[in-house]
């Protein structure tokens, strides 16, 4: 299997968490709709519903953000990028994959004490009527810098052999 592939396959697997992050917003959408009508309309509301909204928020913000690097949303400057030549900018998009990478990895090293205290202490909503289990929740830190290692992999492996091949004509990925 090619380098090519494999990083097709990568993607493959960022572009399914990002189509769920994309419905777990439409579930976002129609809980505020419900919450705010309940609360206006029928005077009526509960503490967990409230707190599910901020529970879905982390859960679009670490799962989306990969799709969204994976499709050339992500912020850079685009008016030096665009004035490079094409393996310049491989060169660019190959090193900010690998530092990505080690950034992330990072991240999810420094997240295992604060995770490992929510799970021992059984960290649940401080408020009457909230959601139990929030430690559940802050376990989705390591998960969602794994997807994006995924992402930054997938990035490296195509950047790098577009460089290293000179895939100068060939259609620019994404990223």
């Amino acid at each position: 299997m090619s380098l090519l592939r494999v990083a097709g396959a990568l993607e493959a697997v960022t572009d399914f968490v990002g189509r769920a992050a994309a419905w777990v917003t439409l579930i976002l959408v129609l809980l505020v709709t419900f919450n705010v009508a309940s609360r206006y309309l029928f005077s009526w509301g509960t503490v967990w519903l409230q707190e599910l909204e901020w529970h879905l928020l982390p859960v679009i913000a670490l799962f989306g953000i990969t799709y969204t690097l994976r499709h050339g949303g992500h912020v850079r400057v685009d008016m030096l990028y665009e004035r490079m030549s094409p393996r310049m900018q491989h060169l660019v998009d190959l090193i900010s994959a690998l530092v990505l990478i080690v950034v992330a990895i990072l991240i999810i090293r420094f997240s295992q004490n604060y995770i490992g205290q929510s799970w021992r202490v059984g960290e649940m909503s401080p408020d009457p009527g909230g959601l139990p289990a929030r430690y559940a929740l802050k376990a989705l830190i390591p998960v969602g810098f794994a997807v994006l290692i995924v992402q930054a992999l997938a990035m490296a492996l195509r950047h790098g052999v577009l460089l290293f091949r000179g895939g100068e004509g060939e259609e620019r990925p994404p990223s």
